[in-house]
């Protein structure tokens, strides 16, 4: 007999039809990726502190985070840009010893002109309508009204006493430093001889602490992340959990996606203390976005890409619903913090963004010497899906069956992995898949010439191979020297 049952026994005269039914190399597709928002919940909210819970939609995440929470907003800005992924989010509390931000907004001269004042706070519109003959004290009153009135979406609370408004972050931490408040972001009047002054969010302190990461995610594998919470603590934490996640035995990491508000040197110093490999923090300047929504809204225009291309560039790639000033582009800035570990838009004439370069935080070897293996986010990335269809095709094709150094002759049919036939899986898996079909590898006579398979001389039940990929890039750049001539020369 050269055809090997599993099911059928070898001990069979009864008679009958007996035909087994096996899938096992039947799968053509891939999993749904999941999607993890990390972030503050308000009391409202319904979810258990610590928990990760999934997320049926954006009304789901209002329920179990509570209205205008910083999780309710990612879920909302996140869905705007993928409806696709699974969505799951891990709450945590505002940390009772923490202080919450807080900005004011001073009438220092009354109009003398009715009118509407648009107030921008995070982004969002506050028109107050203001009328001639009001004084300072009630243009004062007007606006926390109109603050107020203008819903839970909005981050602040707002109190005014005399002609100064108090604005407080509804979350305690850090998170509410990064509330934008202007005037006028679409160029609207101010109305005549209303004079402002405003205070920007200031002294929020006190981050939730990360906790035992390991334990509050368990063995779900989230594939991509976004990190609302983003002090450098928290960063830390994910740091390291992004390592436990990407090595043996768990090999189910994740890439993390998050957003720094301030200027230049704001952003450099915090970039270069930092070498994490998995997780790609973009830089705002002082733009008008929260930190925790241009998080969800990179994630949602980044992921899917990477999902279905792990090495295409990401240049140009729309984040919807973010606007920043055209004076963000500044070359010299923008190359400086891509050398300091944070990523970059790129600002349309209207105000729109776009990711111009993503890049992790990995800068430096352990002996602090400059590396850039993992420049890109799309390195570990490749590298991780390079690993996915190795596991999962060679569990597909070798489980279940005997281990032999060599095949000595063995009948056509009989379950048997060898050295050699470990080598031809993974050599056509390169060739056929990765290389031909996916376009995520390159210069396969060096793979094949390089590629090391042996059976384990210590257990007979293992083999071991050594190969060297090599992972296509994302393109980003084209350098030439054009020398020109104004008369043809002679030859």
């Amino acid at each position: 007999m050269t055809i090997t049952f599993s099911e059928v026994p070898q001990a069979l005269r009864y008679p009958g039809a007996y035909i087994e039914i096996d899938g096992s190399q039947a799968g053509l597709g891939g999993d749904l990726p999941v999607v993890l928002l990390v972030g503050q919940k308000l009391p409202t909210g319904t979810a258990p502190v610590g928990e990760v819970v999934r997320l049926s939609g954006v009304e789901d995440a209002k329920a179990k985070a509570g209205p205008g929470s910083m999780l309710a907003q990612m879920a909302a800005r996140y869905r705007k840009g993928d409806p696709t992924f699974d969505l799951f989010m891990l709450p945590y509390a505002d940390n009772p010893a923490g202080v919450a931000a807080t900005g004011t907004i001073t009438v220092t001269n009354a109009a003398t002109g009715s009118g509407t004042l648009a107030l921008y706070i995070a982004q969002k519109l506050i028109s107050v309508g203001i009328i001639t003959g009001q004084t300072p004290a009630q243009i004062a009153t007007a606006i926390a009204l109109a603050i107020t009135d203008a819903g839970i979406d909005i981050p602040v609370t707002a109190d005014a006493a005399s002609n100064v408004v108090t604005l407080t972050a509804r979350h305690k931490g850090s998170c509410g430093n990064a509330i934008d408040l202007r005037l006028n972001l679409y160029g609207e009047d101010t109305p005549a001889g209303l004079v402002l002054a405003l205070v920007a969010m200031s002294d929020g302190a006190g981050d939730p602490a990360p906790g035992d990461l390991a334990a509050l995610i368990g063995q779900r594998w989230f594939r991509y992340l976004v990190l609302g919470i983003n002090d450098a603590a928290t960063l830390a934490a994910w740091h390291t959990e992004s390592q436990r996640r990407y090595a043996v035995p768990v090999q189910a990491g994740f890439r993390a996606f998050t957003a720094f508000r301030g200027d230049y040197a704001a952003a450099a110093g915090f970039g270069e203390t930092k070498n994490y490999e998995h997780i790609s923090d973009v830089w705002l300047g002082i733009n008008p976005p929260t930190t925790w929504e241009a998080a969800a809204t990179l994630a949602a225009a980044a992921a899917p890409r990477l999902y279905n291309n792990p090495v295409i560039s990401l240049e140009g790639t729309p984040l919807p619903g973010l606007k920043a000033d055209v004076g963000y582009n500044d070359f010299t800035f923008g190359n400086s913090l891509l050398f300091k570990g944070m990523s970059i838009m790129e600002v349309g004439k209207d105000g729109s963004c776009y990711i111009k370069r993503l890049i992790s935080m990995y800068q430096y070897r352990s002996d602090g010497s400059a590396d850039d293996a993992y420049l890109d986010i799309n390195v570990a990335e490749v590298m991780e899906r390079i690993r996915y269809e190795q596991r999962i095709g060679a569990i597909k094709k070798f489980r279940g069956t005997v281990a032999a150094k060599t095949d000595e002759g063995y009948r056509p049919g009989l379950p048997i992995t060898t050295e050699d036939g470990v080598k031809a899986f993974l050599l056509s898996l390169y060739k056929n898949v990765l290389m031909a079909e996916y376009g995520w590898v390159q210069a396969y006579s060096y793979y094949k010439g390089t590629l090391i398979v042996e059976q384990d001389p210590n257990n007979p039940s293992r083999f071991n191979f050594r190969d060297d990929p090599v992972v296509n890039s994302p393109f980003y750049i084209l350098a030439g020297r054009s020398s020109f001539r104004k008369a043809v020369p002679s030859y």
